[in-house]
């Protein structure tokens, strides 16, 4: 049974495999960003539509529509005109996997692969990485075998496919997707392009790592985030340079850090500058990134909150591009820093203040109690997974749990710094990522979102990093470089100026008529000319030519669309449709194959059109 499984394969089995599969890939490409409930009723259609197929059971094409009409009016429950694109999709969603649990008709299929690629295009609209151009391709092979798989059926009209044979289809179908490629890229380079986008959606939801608020205690553990926030294009430094600044907390209650104060300050910053560029991604806050720390920001409608950290108008609900100087290794002074870097919440117990004084109780200057402080938290264990939860985290991180992320870290030691009377401040931003060499810029994720301290000393804030100790990013997959390169430099960076500057590039060749050349090309044509009519005439002598025209004599016409074997079968003669099956047998086993006709093969086709013909004089 296995092996007849191996060498036979039902069609019909094959055209839902691939449904599925392809119906999957685009659901993969959203799962990210639709919301739980259409997640779960997705997969659960998905799983059902399986369990109905291997049972035998279908749904009734009526019952199927009212079901996507029903579905498509959820999404849209309780939605706004601001955020129509994640219902529209959610809707599309949901009207694709509907479709599996209906009677898989070639109409039927076409539909889903034709909403399969809309889902996927519609993913486009949250995320387009070169993953995306993977799924495509994926979906393309699966679309263009199914068709050729629809096609042989219909020819043969066999219900079972030889794995030989589906190799060969397999074959055809990688060919044709792989051909159709390069076709691509020229529409891509020269259909007509606009500087604005035909479609200026903004989004209401999307992952990141960084909030302008910081709740500790909220959540048991986190989850690591790969997505990539912002990539900045500029030379590579030292991995402990990498800070990249977005706000500045100043007060804790206890379990919060948020920003209150906006202080107009202008500090003295001194160190060497560095040029780069920033392709920020959607993060639905105001904040901006900058290398700490940063000297100016070309950028227009920018708020400049405090020194250091900058916002926009609005929250960032798509891809932005800026460029920006920052200082490295830089000296920032102020003579006189806010009270609110001292205060400390009414919930910080004395047990609390002991400890901070016991530990710095041998320190002589700020220095020393910043070194005791930092020592002391180097005992601590840097984690994601169970956090500290509850009325007081800190203080369970201090004396319970031990371990904790950098909110932690960075929390416990401005608190210590304020106690010991040292102004102190938290920075959230990013830091550390890995830098591509082919293209030149910083890849920076989601998961390195960072909290870090800064402490005023003798005039001037420095950086202090608790967690620091933790292993940072800086390096990618060199696949990961080369595909991430090619995909944002030449695909996604390809705008209306890179088309225009491409066309300007390319010089009107300077043509001149010569007879010779004019001689020479009707010569080519003349050749290839005869080369048609050469080869048209071969087609006649083809033996399935002869065999329809033997057909035709006998008064047995094909129709267009109409399979081989059908044909042969509507003849009445016993005789001559005994031999036409004979002829119809051997030819598909040769033309499925893939063959050129041999000596041996044509000798036996021509016997079997002798014997056909006789029989034709005969009758």
């Amino acid at each position: 049974m296995l092996s007849l499984f191996i060498r036979e394969i039902k069609t019909d089995n094959l055209l839902f495999i691939f449904s599925i599969s392809t119906v999957f890939i685009a659901l993969l490409g959203i799962v990210s960003y639709i919301s739980n409930t259409t997640i779960l009723l997705s997969f659960f259609i998905f799983l059902l539509s399986i369990l109905f197929y291997f049972k035998g059971k279908t749904i009734n094409q009526w019952l199927i529509n009212i079901i996507s009409v029903i579905l498509l009016i959820y999404p849209f429950l309780g939605f706004s005109i601001e955020d129509i694109v994640l219902p529209s999709t959610e809707a599309l969603t949901l009207i694709t996997v509907i479709r599996l649990l209906g009677k898989k008709t070639l109409r039927e299929y076409f539909q889903i692969y034709l909403l399969s690629m809309l889902l996927l295009v519609a993913s486009t609209l949250f995320d387009i990485s070169w993953v995306f151009l993977i799924r495509v391709c994926l979906i393309l092979i699966l679309t263009v075998f199914s068709i050729l798989i629809i096609t042989y059926t219909k020819e043969t009209s066999h219900t079972f496919i030889e794995r030989k044979i589906l190799v060969e289809l397999l074959r055809y179908a990688l060919i044709i997707t792989i051909c159709s490629i390069p076709l691509s890229f020229l529409f891509f380079f020269f259909l007509p392009r606009t500087p604005y986008p035909l479609l200026d959606i903004g989004l209401t939801k999307a992952k990141t790592g960084f909030t302008s608020t910081v709740n500790l205690g909220s959540v048991a553990s986190i989850e690591e985030d790969r997505t990539v926030v912002m990539r900045i294009t500029m030379n590579r430094i030292q991995d402990n340079q990498l800070y990249w600044r977005m706000i500045t907390f100043d007060t804790f209650d206890g379990t919060k850090w948020i920003k209150k104060e906006n202080l107009n300050l202008k500090p003295t910053v001194t160190g060497e500058k560095i040029r780069y560029t920033v392709l920020f991604e959607p993060s639905f806050e105001n904040y901006i990134a900058v290398l700490d720390f940063p000297s100016i920001v070309f950028l227009r409608n920018l708020i400049l909150e405090y020194p250091g950290v900058y916002k926009t108008e609005s929250p960032i609900d798509k891809t932005l591009k800026y460029t920006a100087e920052s200082y490295l290794n830089f000296n920032l002074y102020e003579s006189e820093p806010s009270k609110i870097y001292l205060q400390i919440p009414k919930l910080i117990s004395e047990k609390f203040k002991s400890l901070t004084e016991n530990i710095t109780s041998e320190a002589k200057d700020e220095r020393e109690i910043i070194n005791k402080i930092l020592a002391f938290l180097g005992n601590y264990e840097y984690s994601l997974k169970v956090l500290p939860k509850g009325e007081n985290p800190v203080e369970d991180f201090i004396f319970k749990t031990k371990k904790g992320n950098c909110e932690y870290f960075a929390t416990s030691m401005a608190l210590m710094l304020r106690i010991k009377g040292i102004p102190a401040r938290v920075v959230g931003g990013f830091r550390g990522g890995s830098y591509n060499p082919f293209g030149g810029y910083y890849i920076i994720r989601a998961s390195d979102a960072h909290l870090w301290v800064e402490a005023w000393i003798k005039g001037q804030w420095e950086r202090f990093d608790p967690s620091g100790t933790r292993q940072i990013r800086v390096t990618e997959p060199v696949i990961f470089n080369i595909l991430d390169y090619i995909w944002h430099n030449v695909i996604i960076n390809y705008d209306y100026k890179a088309q225009i500057k491409l066309a300007t590039a390319i010089k009107k060749p300077d043509i001149r008529l010569n007879k010779k050349y004019l001689y020479i090309a009707f010569t080519l044509i003349l050749i290839l000319a005869s080369f048609k009519i050469l080869r048209i005439y071969q087609e006649k002598k083809k033996p399935l030519n002869k065999f329809l025209n033997l057909m035709r004599k006998a008064g047995y016409e094909r129709l267009s669309n109409e399979g081989l074997e059908d044909f042969v079968l509507r003849i009445q003669d016993k005789r001559l449709k005994e031999k036409a099956l004979n002829f119809v047998e051997i030819y598909y086993k040769i033309y499925f194959k893939d063959q050129d006709l041999k000596r041996q093969d044509l000798k036996l086709f021509n016997k079997i059109l002798e014997n056909i013909n006789e029989i034709i004089k005969n009758k």
